[in-house]
């Protein structure tokens, strides 16, 4: 009755916090009794997601062995950072068939000792010997286990440690955009490749030679006495480069077999770390050493993954590969940098130009991320989600890494298209870069809590029954007169709140 009153807006959000649900709902409104009405349940099909909690000082009562060679060299594991470590254990639980049903619960290590994996029948934990026993004391054992997310605190994460690490141990954070389909076309659809266990499996070409820089082709058979003795220093070779050098934007080996039958091709490939063209596949293989004009065996050629030119001619490989090998680690070393060096010119402006742009965007990002830190309230947190927080192998992508497979996606296309790879390699680099710059860089998934919404509002009908429904039912269908009860309760639970004792409200009636 008020002239010009106007009414006071309300703002009700509805969700779960840290996830962006399907059932999330936000309603503006100036009518108090507008409601929200939902029905959640928990998604149990749908495994947890669990993080590595942190135990410092804390040992396993059994370990079930160390982790892999094939993940991380034991003298790598000896010198590796916390850091390196944890993306060592990371790499081999991705490789598992099913993390959710590995046996595999967690890791425990200390500076200059291995990594120790840990089952089920490590429990119960017990304290470590020494005085240790806060993350200030650099030389604890620690104890990584896997628990539900929400049981892990928010700082409990392994950050980058660049003070400790060398040149060697970075890891480039771009993707290598490969010609795929000039590859598919010279190697197939799918090659051999070694899982953790050394068991072959197909894999597609694409990914058993994704992010590589150099790709190199070892004809070979077991028959072959000369191939037989270059064999164990090519392995000596790529194990090195592999663990030590250049775990990614390395050299990746395929051996080309000339074995006579599948058991001597079993028996030679069971030693060798490398993929491999299946030997049911010979007439490719027969193709691809007429293509590299292979005269004799052992024969190496190491090629450009970005242009598929040859860096290195067979008759200069093998006698290079045995002099680094007798020479020594750091010789091997200095012949996989020189090979890169002979890449083609525009490939290294290619990598050169990638480098930039990845560096770029990540200096974006880092101001972005410091400006909302400033901008944004306590309470507004919850909304956003931090880059890179989970370490569960399924972590937020960084926004060099979106950035890199954007590349690595447009380079694709556009090679398949007929684009001469050194202009598309330009092209997806300008785009990506464009296309990264308007695009938000972490998302929210829609979480584990299942439901459905519906509002309502004083008109609707079944507004009385959802409101009435925590109170004695009235006889009565009339809906003023539950509406007016309604306005009654409310008049009564504000002057219980104002005075407390007072025996007239000891009970509820029409008349107080």
């Amino acid at each position: 009755s008020v002239k010009n009153f106007v009414s006071p807006l309300f703002t009700l959000f509805v969700g779960q916090i840290g996830y962006h649900p399907k059932w999330a709902t936000c309603i503006q409104t100036c009518d108090e009794s507008e409601s929200i009405q939902l029905s959640i349940e928990l998604n149990l099909s749908a495994p947890p997601k669990v993080m590595l909690r942190s135990e410092f000082n804390i040992v396993p009562a059994v370990v079930s062995g160390r982790l892999p060679e094939q993940n991380m060299s034991l003298k790598t594991q000896m010198e590796a950072t916390n850091h390196q470590k944890r993306l060592a254990f990371n790499a081999y639980m991705e490789n598992q068939i099913s993390f959710a049903k590995s046996s595999v619960v967690g890791y425990t290590t200390k500076p200059g000792a291995p990594i120790y994996l840990i089952r089920n029948d490590a429990f119960p934990f017990r304290r470590a010997d020494g005085v240790c026993s806060t993350k200030s004391e650099k030389d604890s054992w620690v104890t990584y286990h896997f628990l539900p997310e929400a049981l892990v605190p928010d700082d409990d994460i392994i950050t980058f440690e660049p003070s400790v690490t060398t040149e060697k141990s970075t890891i480039p954070k771009f993707d290598i955009p490969i010609d795929d389909v000039y590859f598919r076309g010279l190697l197939g659809d799918r090659l051999l490749v070694k899982d953790a266990n050394n068991t072959p499996t197909l894999v597609n070409v694409s990914d058993a030679i994704s992010n590589t820089r150099l790709i190199a082709l070892y004809f070979s058979a077991h028959w072959c006495g000369p191939c037989r003795g270059f064999t164990p220093l090519l392995i000596e070779f790529y194990d090195y480069l592999k663990n030590e050098v250049a775990p990614t934007h390395g050299l990746e080996l395929i051996f080309v077999s000339s074995d006579r039958d599948e058991a001597q091709f079993q028996q030679y490939y069971q030693k060798m770390p490398f993929a491999a063209i299946p030997f049911s596949d010979r007439p490719l293989a027969q193709r691809i050493k007429s293509q590299f004009a292979v005269q004799g065996i052992p024969s190496l050629v190491v090629i450009d993954s970005l242009s598929g030119r040859i860096v290195v001619s067979q008759d200069e490989s093998r006698r290079l590969v045995h002099q680094a090998c007798q020479m020594g680690e750091p010789a091997i070393e200095r012949l996989f940098l020189s090979w890169l060096e002979n890449v083609p010119d525009e490939s290294r402006s290619m990598i050169e130009i990638l480098e930039l742009s990845c560096a770029e965007a990540e200096n974006n990002a880092t101001k972005t991320s410091e400006n909302d830190s400033i901008m944004n309230s306590k309470a507004e947190s919850y909304l956003r989600r931090a880059e890179g927080r989970h370490e569960d192998g399924k972590h937020t992508p960084t926004s060099q890494e979106l950035l890199a497979a954007r590349v690595k996606k447009i380079f694709t296309k556009l090679v398949a298209e007929g684009t001469e790879p050194n202009t598309a390699g330009a092209q997806a680099i300008q785009q990506a870069t464009i296309e990264c710059k308007h695009s938000p860089t972490t998302s929210l998934d829609e979480g584990l809590v299942l439901g459905k919404r519906q509002n309502y509002s004083q008109d609707d009908t079944n507004f009385v029954k959802i409101v009435s429904e925590e109170m004695y039912t009235l006889h009565s269908n009339d809906k003023s007169l539950v509406l007016g009860v309604l306005v009654v309760a409310k008049k009564y639970i504000a002057n219980v709140q104002k005075d407390p004792s007072n025996p007239r409200f000891r009970t509820f009636r029409l008349g107080n």
